[in-house]
């Protein structure tokens, strides 16, 4: 007899969508939640993330107000079990992690490992959020 390897892979899929509901329904713009009182976005289990005004304060700043609009939150750090490093991907994304980090040549796709991110998710806790990759 031979163990059913499609099933565990089914169970570690449905572990990793389980990790994922508080990923927002919906990402907002940087423009939009520069305007609301209290700025905030609505998780796939219902819950509500708000953000910290003054970081989205200093990430306008860093994109500049041209293009506030062209910048959805959260931003999220892909965690994939295939690859070393967190990827953020997304040009303003990837300018944003960039500064805060201070690392140069910045792409649109970027790699990170623990010690920066340990050291975004200090600077910038409730614009970024972990998202959980299967492959």
């Amino acid at each position: 007899m031979t163990p059913d390897f499609n099933r565990g892979d089914k169970l570690v899929k449905k572990q990793i969508l389980i990790l994922n509901k508080h990923l927002p329904r919906k990402r907002k713009f940087l423009d939009e939640l520069l305007k609301e009182e209290k700025p905030h976005v609505i998780g796939g289990d219902g819950t509500r993330h708000r953000f910290k005004r003054v970081e989205l304060e200093e990430i306008s700043v860093i994109i500049g107000k041209s293009n506030l609009h062209k910048l959805k939150l959260p931003i999220y750090i892909e965690i994939d079990s295939q690859a070393a490093g967190s990827r953020i991907s997304g040009k303003f994304e990837s300018q944003v992690v960039c500064k805060v980090l201070d690392i140069n040549n910045c792409k649109e796709e970027i790699y990170i490992y623990r010690h920066d991110l340990k050291t975004l998710r200090n600077k910038l806790p409730t614009t970024t959020q972990y998202i959980f990759l299967v492959r």
